[in-house]
């Protein structure tokens, strides 16, 4: 799709500078200095265009608190507060959600169920929101005790 725009802008500034061009060398010198121009700002655009690039960075200062789930037939509907204590802007975080089953003996839990979740919300640095995301049940039998979430990585924008 992207090639068909730049062949249409191509055989667009062609077809005006060639009909500039039969009205006289003035209209033509006048067009050639608009397209280059345009072209300047174009260049000077994609040259500085990266300095609001996205980085996958480690999720330091992220806090994940879950605050719920609730199991319906689809998945389980995971509620919580994501907090950015970070001094950069997040524009995604990965979390990894467990599902985990704790037996009555007191010994530790067993996780039977883990699933990587992208969440696609803006949070700047200092700030917290709530959020809801959607696990899938585990394949197993065994009865699902507590779910828990944990931060993998950030998608941030960096600090210039």
């Amino acid at each position: 799709m992207r090639l068909l725009l730049v062949l249409t802008v191509i055989i667009a500034v062609t077809v005006l500078l060639w009909g500039s061009w039969q009205w006289g060398r003035r209209p033509f010198y006048l067009v050639l200095s608009l397209v280059l121009a345009g072209l300047l700002v174009l260049g000077i655009g994609v040259w500085h265009g990266g300095r609001d690039d996205q980085v996958r960075l480690p999720p330091d200062g992220i806090v994940v608190t879950l605050k719920g789930s609730l199991a319906s037939e689809s998945g389980v509907r995971l509620t919580g507060n994501l907090a950015n204590r970070s001094e950069m802007n997040v524009a995604a975080v990965t979390l990894l959600a467990r599902a985990l089953s704790c037996p009555d003996t007191g010994s530790e839990c067993t996780v039977i169920y883990q699933q990587p979740i992208d969440l696609q919300m803006y949070v700047p640095a200092g700030k917290d929101y709530p959020f809801a995301v959607v696990s899938r049940h585990p394949d197993e039998d065994t009865p699902v005790d507590r779910w828990e979430l944990e931060a993998i990585d950030k998608l941030a924008y960096p600090n210039r």
